[in-house]
């Protein structure tokens, strides 16, 4: 009986140790997001000062210059970039001052999609153990869970809200139970709206005072607080269906 009570206190103990590790996780989350806006938005006030306009617009004559090639290999360095773990949101931005929302929006898609299928292959090739040391244990074993139960509907809603970074999402659905094809669909469709946002902002550089740029904010703002609800939600799921399965 003793030592049915120090398992009790032992598990009770493990699973107050995940919950505060879950809450310290999703704060460290939300001020990445708060510290990705401000520096966004600093960005902008700084471009606006110094005459960004004129040296984005240099760098769109070169980009033009380009012709057909300048979208074709701003996709290809953006899906290499993906997958070197690179933060896509700056490059989106980009898509977005250099091309505009439009060709922008067809450039970062194919590119996203691009880098999202390769890492997905790059961690077949590497497997679980490698993954599993840059992404951590825990969070590709919840991730995992979510991806294999659910399939298409499961990566759609990861992608839709933030509720993992983008590059765990893409190598830790290479290692779980996702098929390619589901993967790679829910991928294109999901990144849709955090893409227009992004291009949004990266749009606005050219002209700070445009409404677009606090249209762009305020999708930025819905997704964030979309993202953090998900996530309670999928903790508390997850919370449900372990003690359902302990006290089988």
């Amino acid at each position: 009986m003793c030592r049915s009570a120090g398992s009790a206190t032992s598990e009770s103990g493990s699973g107050g140790s995940d919950k505060l590790r879950g809450k310290t996780v999703s704060a460290r989350q939300a001020w990445v997001r708060l510290v990705a806006l401000v520096v966004l938005l600093g960005g902008l006030g700084v471009m606006a000062l110094l005459g960004g306009g004129e040296l984005l617009s240099g760098v769109r004559a070169w980009v033009d210059s380009l012709g057909f090639w300048g979208p074709v290999i701003f996709a290809l360095c953006y899906a290499l970039a993906v997958t070197a773990l690179l933060p896509g949101s700056v490059l989106t931005a980009s898509a977005g001052a250099l091309f505009g929302v439009p060709l922008g929006a067809a450039v970062v898609l194919v590119g996203a999609t691009a880098g999202a299928a390769l890492s997905f292959g790059v961690a077949r090739w590497l497997g679980r153990p490698t993954v599993e040391r840059y992404a951590g244990s825990g969070r590709l074993g919840r991730l995992d869970t979510f991806l294999s139960r659910r399939g298409f509907a499961a990566v759609l809603v990861v992608r839709l809200v933030p509720l993992f970074p983008f590059w765990v999402i893409n190598y830790g659905a290479g290692v779980a139970g996702v098929r390619f094809s589901s993967y790679a669909a829910a991928t294109a469709l999901g990144i849709v709206p955090g893409t227009l946002v992004y291009l949004g902002l990266g749009g606005a550089l050219a002209d700070p005072g445009s409404p677009v740029l606090w249209y762009s904010l305020g999708g930025l703002v819905v997704l964030s607080a979309g993202g953090g609800w998900a996530a309670r939600r999928l903790r508390s799921r997850s919370r449900g269906v372990s003690g359902a399965d302990g006290s089988r």
